[in-house]
């Protein structure tokens, strides 16, 4: 009789584990990974404000202008600095290929428009790889550079499923990692400039995320949005 009971005991924790609407560990960390495998951290490009006034308006991102820091007036050449600076670790980095130029920029006044001395940036073969014009907002374009595999490492804890809107949802508390960091995201002058870097190369890293039950299981709340 013994022995019965234990291999119901046995069968039932089988059958648990292999239900994908079960809430368990090893489902939330298949959903969860589902999600972020997919959808990797990626690093803003900084926004210049600058755009030439011949360049037609579906010409895409690049090049990216930014103003050269050539001025004569010390606090305006310290600005011009801080906001090269960001391009400057992004080509250093293999990232992007910077060249002199000179562009009229778009102006809000009537009139011909000075010449304003600039570095133009364009994407170099390894930025290529990098590069996405998305980025990881769902919201609006956000021109990026994404970097690394995440993976869970485990689960911490969970809440107990329940309704919220009509949906059986939980929120998930995990650890994760970063894999296969590329070297730029690893250069110490990338992440003076970009401190999430320096963030995201930690051996272990923790997140929350809401998973929903759906009619094949467990899926992480914004794969519903796709």
């Amino acid at each position: 009789m013994r022995s019965v009971v234990v291999l119901a005991a046995v069968a039932a924790l089988v059958a648990g584990c292999a239900d994908p609407k079960a809430a368990s560990e090893k489902n939330f960390e298949t959903a969860i990974n589902d999600w972020i495998s997919v959808n990797p951290p990626c690093l803003s490009l900084p926004y210049t404000g600058m755009r030439a006034a011949d360049r037609a308006a579906d010409a895409g991102v690049f090049p990216l202008y930014v103003e050269a820091a050539v001025s004569e007036h010390p606090a305006r050449l310290a600005n011009q600095k801080k906001a090269a600076a960001p391009f400057e670790a992004l080509a250093a980095a293999g990232l992007l290929k910077g060249e002199p130029a000179e562009i009229t920029q778009s102006g809000f006044f009537a009139g011909p428009q000075p010449k304003l001395a600039v570095v133009a940036y364009s994407l170099t073969p390894e930025g290529e790889k990098a590069y996405s014009a998305q980025g990881n907002s769902r919201m609006m374009a956000s021109p990026s550079f994404c970097y690394g595999e995440p993976a869970v490492k485990e689960i911490v804890r969970f809440t107990e499923p329940g309704d919220m809107m009509g949906m059986t949802v939980s929120q998930v508390e995990y650890t994760y990692q970063l894999k296969n960091m590329p070297e730029w995201a690893k250069s110490k002058a990338m992440q003076a400039q970009f401190p999430q870097l320096a963030r995201d190369n930690a051996e272990t890293l923790e997140d929350k995320d809401v998973v929903v039950l759906m009619n094949e299981g467990w899926v992480h709340e914004k794969a519903m949005k796709r």
